[in-house]
């Protein structure tokens, strides 16, 4: 075996086994070992899922509660599912639970990877070098959780309930992948759509209904004033808006429009008959929409990214910038930081839509009676 050859498993190793295991290690390590948390499962979803176990409100009654590092964890603002689903996790202690749902996000961020078609070994480590996804595991949140719903409405698609199911029970934890359920319809899957809808009002009614409606009157002005403490905090084009200076309403409108524009590319798609490319798009308008973007609402890109592009492509390789440039994890830093993520993200959405580079067709002549060329492309 020649050096170069070598050398070049040698930087493949390097590059996508051994860093990403390191990232994977920091990632779960502070709540594995140390004395940090995972702080969305930790001061989130297990604290409400205590409060409804014990009978007390879970959403907060008089303002919002500082807890957790650098004083910024809230409580709990998801309608009750997710809540309700941590329940049974309350009868670890929290420093077991938390670990343990760290590891099964790992698990399912490699499941959904799979479940889209990847099966180049050095996709899954380049994958684990995206800030998102190590940021989701480290925080214990459920994008990751969204992200693998959104594999299933993809490889489903044209199973209606399966799709509808996931799509459905995703809203009715998090209202996030709405505009699958557009995407769904354009493409001429109705029955999806609406099983999607019937599902998440079902599912969704079914959990007010266990915690008794508590909150339910007030959970609007809840979402409201979340928004207006947090929205200059995430990774969105009214944050960058805003740093820059522009007043408040125009950094809405700006942010608004672009949403509208990004939607509607993925219905003209959709439409068109290219629905690979238009659910790239409601993706990312699924991202695009909402006021908050936390940076581990963009692992959600890489569902995108496998579904586009399941073999290994230049796209994959946008989490190595991604590490230079984020540098205050889940909130957003300076306007140079969030300019450059936003500008990697986008550059990640053009790379999936853009049309794969054409192969040469490779040509190959099978001896004796056969008369004919057999051509074969990949």
């Amino acid at each position: 075996m020649s050096l170069r050859v070598l050398a070049g498993r040698a930087f493949w190793i390097l590059l996508c086994g051994v860093l990403p295991l390191l990232t994977v290690y920091f990632a779960v390590a502070p709540a594995l070992f140390g004395d940090s948390q995972a702080a969305d499962f930790h001061f989130n979803y297990y604290y409400a899922a205590e409060a409804i176990r014990d009978g007390r409100d879970f959403y907060p009654t008089h303002g919002f509660v500082v807890r957790g590092p650098n004083d910024l964890i809230i409580d709990y603002v998801y309608p009750p599912l997710v809540a309700l689903l941590t329940v049974p996790w309350t009868l670890l202690p929290v420093g077991v639970a938390e670990s343990l749902f760290q590891f099964l996000l790992i698990g399912v961020f490699v499941t959904t990877l799979f479940l889209l078609g990847v099966r180049d070994w050095r996709c899954y480590g380049l994958a684990f070098l995206w800030p998102p996804v190590t940021d989701a595991i480290s925080t214990g949140n459920i994008s990751i959780l969204l992200g693998f719903a959104a594999a299933l409405v993809w490889v489903y698609r044209d199973r209606p309930r399966a799709a509808g199911a996931a799509l459905g029970v995703s809203i009715a934890a998090k209202i996030f992948l709405w505009p699958l359920t557009l995407w769904l319809a354009v493409t001429r899957r109705m029955r999806a759509a609406v099983w999607s809808v019937v599902v998440a009002a079902v599912v969704l009614t079914a959990s007010w209904a266990v915690v008794g409606f508590r909150g339910l009157t007030d959970y609007p002005d809840l979402v409201r004033r979340l928004s207006d403490r947090m929205d200059e905090r995430g990774y969105t084009i009214y944050a960058l808006a805003t740093d820059l200076g522009l007043p408040s309403d125009a950094a809405w409108a700006l942010w608004f429009g672009a949403a509208v524009l990004v939607l509607a590319g993925s219905v003209v798609l959709a439409r068109r008959g290219d629905e690979k490319r238009g659910f790239v798009l409601a993706l990312t308008a699924a991202i695009a929409f909402s006021p908050i973007v936390w940076l581990h609402y963009l692992s959600l890109v890489l569902v995108a990214v496998a579904v586009a592009r399941p073999r290994l492509a230049p796209v994959w390789f946008i989490g190595i910038p991604l590490q230079v440039v984020v540098t205050t994890g889940v909130y957003n830093g300076s306007t140079f930081q969030t300019a450059s993520v936003l500008v990697l993200i986008a550059a990640a959405v053009a790379l999936a839509l853009a049309p794969a580079r054409w192969r040469p067709e490779r040509v190959r002549y099978v001896p004796a009676r056969a008369t004919t060329v057999i051509s074969s492309s990949r």
